[in-house]
């Protein structure tokens, strides 16, 4: 499935029009758009559900680390001069026709090791915009919306960013179809893990964070450090009892503008908290400072909202009942 076919199949329908559109899936498919998500839903609605489905973002997103540092593999537009580089001539090929032969084999070794011994490598297997995608939209699923359409929009898009990525000779067959399944895994994962009481789960997912860190440094940095964060706000909202919001679209408005306050006021300090300490040798440094400021930000929010009169924050035993609550 490392065959380049299909991209140039795909890339046989190519008018200006399609371009565009496809450009636009991916534009939406990136990370930061998600979590942006994350942060209007969650504050704008219900904060523990949405923690859920970052979990699930966020599993996918360091097994999209992992698989590609592990891997090395190129993409398309790196292996054959033929595949169209987002919809232009391709001017990064390496070797002219270097991709698979086979379903099951790999690209040629000579186009493997051209980039890997790139200046920048930039590897493609597996799609970090397909299992992100496939993440958000299962974890949506398994709340079982009621509504068809919601329900079909959640499957489509998936398989709309894989056409998108393949169409603009960013990744192969394979590539969509492993981050699929990496998306699939990383929700189905994260929603037993949020089921669960944090205490159960924080320690383990400390201890687990810290050592791959340690045996494997290309995971030392922002998901590790993000889960972390992520595993510390469940827990102490745990103790504390999730908030309620109150009432009225002008306090939903007012808690999602303060959260992302919160969130810039964070990034500010953690960038320049990052700068203090390079060149340093902490390997660990900026996985605790994002573990920090992961936390800083939803439970820092969260406080401001209910200073605020925005939020009620009841006791462990009233905030049970939204962990299974679903959109409707």
């Amino acid at each position: 499935m490392f065959e380049v076919g299909p991209n140039l199949w795909l890339q046989g329908f190519a008018s200006p029009w399609l371009n565009l559109l496809m450009k636009l899936v991916s534009f939406f498919g990136y990370d930061w758009l998600y979590a942006a998500t994350v942060i209007v839903l969650g504050f704008g609605w219900r904060l523990r559900p949405m923690l859920g489905v970052m979990l699930a973002l966020l599993l996918a997103s360091a097994g999209t680390h992992a698989i590609k540092d592990g891997f090395r593999l190129p993409r398309p537009v790196q292996v054959d001069a033929r595949v169209l580089d987002k919809g232009f001539a391709n001017q990064q090929w390496q070797t002219e026709r270097g991709g698979a032969e086979g379903t099951f084999s790999l690209p040629s070794p000579v186009a493997i090791d051209a980039q890997r011994h790139a200046d920048a490598p930039d590897y493609g297997f597996l799609s970090g915009h397909v299992a992100a995608a496939t993440a958000l939209c299962v974890s949506f699923l398994l709340w079982r919306p009621r509504r068809f359409w919601v329900r079909a929009a959640l499957i489509a898009w998936p398989g709309l960013m894989a056409l998108s990525r393949m169409y603009l000779g960013r990744h192969f067959l394979a590539d969509v179809v492993a981050g699929a399944l990496c998306g699939v895994l990383a929700a189905v994962l994260a929603r037993r893990l949020w089921k669960l009481e944090p205490p159960r789960w924080l320690v383990p997912a400390a201890v687990v964070v810290a050592l791959a860190c340690l045996a494997w440094p290309p995971l030392a940095r922002v998901p590790a450090g993000q889960l972390l964060g992520l595993a510390i706000t469940g827990y102490a909202m745990h103790k504390a009892g999730w908030p309620v919001p109150r009432g009225g679209a002008w306090r939903g408005v007012a808690r999602v503008a303060l959260a992302f306050g919160v969130y810039a006021l964070t990034k500010s300090l953690l960038a320049w908290v990052e700068h203090g300490v390079d060149g340093q040798g902490i390997a660990w440094a900026p996985t605790l400072s994002t573990a920090v400021a992961t936390a800083v930000v939803f439970l820092g929010s969260a406080l401001l909202c209910k200073r605020m009169g925005l939020y009620a924050m009841p006791g462990p035993g009233i905030a049970q009942r939204t962990a299974t609550e679903a959109p409707r």
